[in-house]
């Protein structure tokens, strides 16, 4: 008799562990086909509630004094959690925000303290078990499941509801990726179409300008040579005055594409130019000696040239040192500068666009800047 009930029992487990795996399978399969967050928390609800044989389940995303349902299930005899529902999670020593926090069962609801809970039981909801969600390394939000009975689910309820958390986890983190990247390829083409008008502006107002100036003063040089060759003389010194400063207005904009100095001569004499330009003294140390690919020296000058920009623009920093160290596989650049700092991705001072162009390449954009304690700005750049 007790090997026929050790063997049932056996039985039932495999089979609760075949419905376990081909939940997570199918919510997995889900994530893998680039599927939409908001299906995933639908997806990982329902599989949670019908697996755990609840009446109602949701994905829960925490929003500051309270929680927000992003995702819901119910078994279509009870009071459903409708999605965009808020709910009231602002009471930190209430067991209801302790298990949604931190994980973990609620057996009776009847007696808890606390909106959450009260609300819970008006929905005839008497027990439950929840937990928590954690994307890019921070609490995002919970996955709960709610019965209608006191003490419903089993003992290892809690862990079989974390194994579908980690596959939110990694639904939201390639959703963000993906968001990002998107984000970033949408600002390397507008920072493109606002600097192709620059130039154009540029060459329209400037150089266009002048050159213009200069043939119609040529055609009227012309015409007096023969009539009054002195004056035509002092035209044409005039206009040789004039075509010196087209000529530089032109190359000015030309070392705005691509400094010709880093084309010809390379980067440290490229960044040696932006130390000799700054207002303040500029330190630099570890430049290699041999040629980088093309894209990683201009990444790097950019760099260099709008942080030590910042510094003197925003931060009135009284110094700075550009620290360069390279290995097989990447180059590491640090612009450390002393000055007021406080600067920030979103405060228009070209960081963003940076971090940008340096993504573009496969790197890394890190910033440090505490008010008060002076600016460091970093980048990695693979070299392959």
């Amino acid at each position: 008799m007790d090997a026929g009930i050790d063997r049932t029992e056996l039985i039932g487990k495999a089979n609760r562990l075949a419905e376990e795996q081909a939940a997570l399978r199918r919510v997995a399969t889900l994530v893998a086909s680039s599927a939409k967050p908001k299906q995933v928390f639908h997806a990982v609800a329902e599989e949670a509630g019908r697996l755990l044989e609840a009446r109602t389940a949701a994905t829960v995303r925490f929003d500051q004094d309270s929680a927000v349902i992003a995702g819901s299930w119910n078994d279509g005899e009870g009071a459903g959690l409708e999605v965009g529902t808020l709910v009231p999670y602002s009471e930190p020593d209430s067991p209801v925000y302790r298990i949604s926090h931190e994980g973990g069962r609620i057996d009776d609801y009847a007696d808890l303290p606390g909106e959450a809970a009260r609300l819970t039981r008006l929905a005839g909801y008497r027990s439950s078990v929840m937990a928590p969600i954690t994307a890019g390394g921070r609490l995002w939000g919970a996955l709960a499941v709610f019965s209608a009975r006191a003490g419903h689910f089993p003992p290892d309820a809690r862990q079989r509801l974390a194994d579908f958390t980690n596959l939110v986890a990694l639904a939201l983190e390639s959703a963000e990726a993906h968001d990002q990247l998107t984000a970033s390829r949408a600002r390397i083409v507008e920072a493109s179409v606002a600097e192709r008008r620059r130039l154009e502006r540029n060459l329209h107002d400037g150089a266009q300008q002048r050159l213009v100036t200069l043939a119609v003063h040529l055609r009227l040089a012309q015409e007096s040579l023969r009539e009054d060759p002195a004056a035509a003389e002092a035209m044409l010194t005039s206009l040789g005055e004039d075509l010196k400063l087209a000529l530089e207005e032109l190359r000015e904009l030309a070392r705005g594409l691509h400094p010709a100095v880093l084309n010809d001569r390379g980067l440290e004499p490229a960044l040696q130019s932006l130390a000799n330009r700054a207002p303040f003294p500029v330190e630099i140390v570890g430049v290699p000696p041999h040629r980088l690919d093309e894209g990683v020296e201009a990444a790097v000058y950019y760099l260099v040239a709008e942080s030590l920009t910042n510094a003197a623009k925003h931060a009135d920093a009284p110094e700075a040192r550009v620290e360069i160290s390279t290995t097989d596989a990447d180059v590491v650049v640090a612009i450390r500068d002393n000055g007021s700092g406080g600067a920030g991705m979103d405060r228009g001072s070209g960081l963003r666009g940076l971090a940008d162009r340096i993504e573009a390449l496969g790197g890394r954009f890190e910033l440090e800047s505490p008010p008060g304690k002076g600016t460091v700005v970093r980048a990695t750049l693979p070299l392959r």
